[in-house]
C-alpha cells in the first residue's frame, strides 16, 4: 500500500512485523525445546547408564558375599548366579606375589598373629573375582581372604565359673585321650597334642567341687594333691562370653548365632553350633548331643558377672530379669560328641554320654551332674584342635577392590 503522502514510499505494516516476530520467537522457541529434548534424553540415558553401572556393582558385590560364604563353607569354585537380570562368576586363585624379594613369587599365608608370610606358617590368603555382567556392562569386585581356624583348648576336662554338684554314675577324667575316647598310650609325654589337664577346674577360689556316689575323677599325678583329687581353681581364668573361652575377639561368633527357638538339631551335629537359649530335652537340640566341632548354648545378653552378688558389675536388675538369664543345656541324656561343650548353665548331663573334649560354664550357679547311666567327660587335646578344624569362624578379609 502506498503511502498518500508519500506516494514513492510503501506504507509500513506493523501486522507484518508482529508476524515476523511470531515466526521468530516460535522458531527460537522450537530450537529451545528441541534442545531440552535433546538434553532431557541425554539425562535419561546418563541417569540409565549410571544406575545400570550400579546395579552392576551390586550384582558383583552379591556375587562377593555368597563367594566368602561358600569360601567359609569349604565349598566349590567357581561360584555363579542370576541376579536382577545381571550374571556373576566368581574365581578363586591363591594370592602370589613375591614377599620376600627374591624376584620369585610366592604363595601368601595369613599367620596366627596376623602377619603374612610365605613359610607355610598360616592359612592361604586367596583372590576372589566376581565380575558381574549384563549386555555391555561389567563390574569387576575382588576381595583377598583367608579361613581362620580356631585353636581351641581348655583348662580341664571340665571347668567351671561356679560350683560342680557332682553324683551318680559319672567320670571326668583329665589326662589326655585319644579321638575314640582311650586313654592316650603315652600319657602325655610326647607329640604336639600330648598333654595332661586336670579333672575340674574352678575359676573362683570361693567355689567347690562336691563329688558323691559313684563320681570318679582322674587325672595326671600332677593334680592329685587337689581337693578333692585332681581338681584345681584358677582365679586368673575369665570366662564371660564363649568369644572369651575361645580366645576371639568380641563379636566375632555374632554371625553363626541361631535362634534357640527354631532350631532342629541334625541327627550329628557339625562345625559349630551356637544357640542363644535353652538346649537339651524339651528345648532346642533335644536329649541327645552327637557329632564333632562346637557346641555354644549363650543367651548373648546374660554375663555372669553381672549375676554374681559377690561380683563389681554385679547388677541386681538383670539379675532378676528373664531376657539376661543364663541359656541352660539340661538333661542331656545320650549321645557322643567330640569337641568343646561352652554352656551359661548346666542344670544335668544325665545318662549314657560321653563327651571326648572338654566342657565349660560360664554360670555363676552351681552345675548340678547327675549320672543315672554312664555320663563321661573326658578330656582331649585331639579332640578340641579337631573341633577347631571343622568349625570355620567368617574369613578374614584383608583387602577390597573394583574396576
Amino acid at each position: 500500500m502506498q503511502d498518500p503522502k508519500h506516494p514513492d514510499h510503501p506504507r509500513c505494516d506493523p501486522n507484518g512485523f508482529a508476524l515476523i516476530a511470531v515466526i521468530i520467537a516460535m522458531v527460537v522457541l522450537g530450537l529451545i525445546g528441541g534442545a531440552a529434548l535433546k538434553l532431557t534424553a541425554g539425562d535419561q540415558r546418563v541417569t540409565r547408564l549410571f544406575t545400570d553401572a550400579n546395579q552392576a556393582d551390586a550384582a558383583a558385590a552379591a556375587g562377593m558375599e555368597h563367594a566368602v560364604a561358600t569360601f567359609q563353607a569349604s565349598g566349590a569354585f567357581p561360584v555363579a548366579a542370576t541376579i536382577d537380570g545381571y550374571s556373576y562368576t566368581v574365581t578363586k586363585v591363591a594370592d602370589i606375589y613375591d614377599i620376600d624379594g627374591n624376584s620369585v613369587a610366592d604363595t601368601v599365608r595369613l599367620a596366627d598373629d596376623g602377619t603374612l608370610n610365605d613359610s607355610g606358617n598360616g592359612e592361604i590368603v586367596w583372590v576372589l573375582e566376581s565380575t558381574a555382567t549384563k549386555g555391555a556392562f561389567k563390574a569387576v569386585q575382588r576381595i583377598r581372604v583367608s579361613r581362620r581356624v580356631m585353636n581351641v583348648s581348655a583348662p580341664a576336662a571340665l571347668t567351671s565359673n561356679s560350683s560342680s554338684n557332682l553324683s551318680g554314675n559319672i567320670t571326668i577324667d583329665g589326662r589326655n585321650h585319644t579321638l575314640n575316647g582311650t586313654l592316650d598310650s603315652d600319657n602325655g609325654n610326647t607329640g604336639a597334642c600330648d598333654e595332661n589337664k586336670p579333672a575340674v577346674t574352678l575359676t573362683d577360689s570361693t567355689e567347690n567341687v562336691d563329688a558323691q556316689g559313684s563320681v570318679a575323677l582322674n587325672g595326671h599325678t600332677d593334680y592329685a594333691s587337689g581337693s578333692p583329687a585332681y581338681t584345681t581353681k584358677d582365679e586368673s581364668i575369665v570366662y564371660v562370653t564363649p568369644e572369651h573361652v575361645l580366645g576371639l575377639d568380641p563379636g566375632d561368633l555374632d554371625s553363626v548365632i541361631q535362634d534357640a527357638a527354631t532350631y532342629v538339631a541334625p541327627d550329628t551335629i557339625t562345625g559349630l553350633v551356637y544357640v542363644n537359649g535353652d538346649y537339651g530335652s524339651g528345648a532346642a537340640g533335644g536329649n541327645n548331643v552327637t557329632g564333632t566341632g562346637i557346641l555354644i548354648v549363650h543367651n548373648p545378653l546374660y554375663n555372669p558377672r553381672e549375676h554374681d552378688p559377690g561380683d563389681p558389675l554385679y547388677d541386681s536388675a538383670k539379675a532378676s530379669d528373664p531376657a539376661y538369664a543364663p541359656a541352660n543345656l539340661g538333661n542331656i541324656n545320650g549321645g557322643t560328641f567330640h569337641g568343646l561343650i561352652i554352656a551359661d548353665k548346666i542344670e544335668r548331663i544325665n545318662g549314657n554320654i560321653d563327651i571326648i573334649g572338654a566342657v565349660v560354664s560360664l554360670s555363676e550357679i552351681d552345675i548340678t551332674l547327675v549320672g543315672t547311666g554312664t555320663a563321661e567327660i573326658l578330656y582331649s587335646c585331639s579332640a578340641l584342635q579337631q573341633a577347631g578344624s571343622v568349625s570355620p569362624l567368617p574369613p578374614a578379609r584383608l583387602s577390597w577392590s573394583a574396576d
